[in-house]
């Protein structure tokens, strides 16, 4: 099927209003925390109530049912190619693609799954989406704003990224991590939002800082070759078992390499991608099969399998050389594993495209 391109796409870019946060000592050696003004909150219901979508002729007669299916793209390094016509590409391509489903009976939801605070996907001037779930999955916005049910399931964690800092600047003066160049996310991309959702601590270590074992290598950092230095894990886990011995329910992620940065990282958080997935899932009522997920990193594993660690039939398309990701994607039934040399936005377009085709084709079989 020839794409067509599509001329004069709408785009908006919102400012994020702020509103100041109080400071502990943590975060200040950790990285500046600014909040993000809550957006018009959707309403709480007792029942997720699924709408149905149909499509109308100009008479008012309904003349069939649309399916849901849910696309979520992370942006650093899977739709937010360094080519800027390849990224247009992606960017046109997936409006006409929604287009094209909503013709043949789909109802194509699109949009963002990112480590990224709103105020960062928002600067990207990127396509008008349908959902953009923020800060590793700490936020869901949808058309209406943020979504106020996950903001009360996030409250029953007691976790705390602010404890977590403090966590690891206690653990610093401990002669098996004295020298670790910790900081935050934040501070490493200078931007203080990326530090202000409280239920993710994205924690970033230095190379250079990194004492590493007997039989470890510099290599090992590279993205195409990584394997998480001993000492990182190690660190990782010691602020992990101290958050669990206060009674905090989180994630911890694998330690992956900083995209173009010379930092490794790691991340503790009351919600991941993976939640966040789910409960949109159960929310919209989507079929596992009719769910797409695209992505680059270690730390989108968890979406591409159920909260089981299991493969529960949804869709991946799997873009870059890490290694972890692609070796996991490798056990789920509808992986689309792209060329590491594949650039990520065309990888992205051609992957979602070859789901939706095959979705299509199921639902007017």
């Amino acid at each position: 099927m020839k794409m067509q391109a599509v001329s004069n796409t709408t785009r908006t870019q919102q400012s994020a209003p702020k509103r100041g946060a109080a400071r502990t000592q943590a975060q200040e050696s950790f990285g500046d925390q600014v909040n993000l003004s809550p957006m018009k909150s959707t309403p709480v219901t007792a029942k997720w109530a699924p709408v149905q979508q149909v499509q109308v002729d100009t008479a008012g007669a309904v003349t069939r049912s649309l399916v849901p299916v849910l696309f979520l793209s992370d942006l650093d390094g899977t739709w937010l190619s360094p080519n800027a016509k390849n990224r247009e590409t992606l960017d046109h391509g997936v409006l006409e693609l929604k287009q094209e489903a909503r013709e043949k009976g789909v109802d194509l939801q699109f949009g963002y799954i990112s480590a990224r605070p709103l105020e960062r996907i928002q600067q990207e001037n990127l396509p008008n989406s349908d959902w953009s779930i923020t800060d590793n999955g700490g936020y869901i916005y949808n058309l209406q704003g943020k979504d106020a049910v996950w903001e009360e399931h996030k409250l029953a964690s007691g976790f705390s990224a602010n404890r977590a800092f403090e966590i690891a600047q206690e653990l610093l003066k401990s002669p098996k991590f004295a020298g670790l160049n910790v900081t935050s996310v934040g501070k490493v991309v200078g931007n203080p939002a990326a530090d202000a959702c409280p239920d993710s601590a994205n924690v970033c270590i230095h190379n250079d800082s990194v004492r590493l074992a007997k039989g470890e290598t510099k290599e090992q950092l590279d993205s195409e070759h990584f394997t998480a230095p001993s000492q990182v894990q190690a660190f990782a886990d010691a602020i992990s078992k101290r958050l669990r011995k206060e009674g905090a329910e989180f994630q911890l992620s694998p330690v992956y390499p900083f995209h173009g940065k010379p930092y490794v990282m790691f991340d503790l958080a009351s919600v991941n991608k993976g939640d966040a997935i789910a409960y949109l899932k159960e929310k919209e009522n989507l079929s596992p099969q009719h769910i797409i997920i695209a992505g680059d990193g270690g730390n989108d594993i968890a979406m591409m399998l159920d909260q089981q660690g299991k493969d529960d039939g949804r869709r991946a398309i799997v873009v870059g050389e890490n290694t972890k990701l692609r070796s996991a994607a490798e056990s789920v039934s509808r992986a689309i594993i792209q060329s590491p040399t594949e650039d990520s936005s065309l990888g992205v377009l051609a992957g979602l495209r070859q789901h939706v085709e095959e979705i299509i084709a199921e639902v007017n079989r």
